[in-house]
């Protein structure tokens, strides 16, 4: 990572990121060139090693790409939106942000008990809420869990001198 002042090293912090937001950006290799979608995802550590789980119907491209290729890409923006001015020189503006990214290995799960744990953890993640899950309703979705390898997390904070923004009007 160039920028070393702004590497997030702590895990709380990490977990705070991936905490402040709901999408994942999956990517993942379609022949020569790379496939990115973005998709609800929840996560857990186990034994300090990052877990996202993502789900989605059986048949598709992304599970097709992930049975051929399990190597995949993660990238998660935390939700930081505010634009830092740079007054009247535009390569000093910038905004605030926070990201995890890394390398992982994705196996689609197939045993029930398996997925169902999958789904809790991403939907705790997405609600705050834990849910009965059926079998009925465990077998009507892929999932997939992704062991996420190496990662880095970055997050440029808003400083005192920083002049904001306001939002963009649509």
């Amino acid at each position: 990572m160039r920028r070393q002042d702004r590497m997030v090293t702590n895990v709380d912090e990490i977990k705070g990121i991936l905490s402040s937001t709901r999408i994942i950006h999956l990517g993942m290799m379609d022949g020569d060139y790379p496939y990115v979608v973005p998709l609800h995802f929840g996560y857990e550590f186990i034994d300090d090693v990052l877990h996202i789980f993502v789900h989605g119907h059986h048949e598709g491209k992304k599970f097709d790409l992930i049975k051929v290729n399990p190597h995949v890409f993660i990238e998660i923006d935390g939700n930081d939106e505010t634009l830092v001015s740079g007054g009247d020189i535009p390569c000093k503006y910038s905004s605030v942000y926070s990201s995890v990214m890394g390398r992982g290995e994705a196996t689609y799960l197939e045993r029930v008990d398996e997925k169902a744990h999958g789904l809790q953890v991403l939907m705790k993640h997405q609600t705050g809420r834990e849910f009965p899950f059926t079998d009925a309703m465990v077998n009507s979705v892929g999932v997939v869990q992704i062991k996420v390898v190496d990662y880095t997390a970055k997050r440029r904070r808003q400083l005192e001198q920083d002049i904001i923004m306001p939002p963009l009007t649509k």
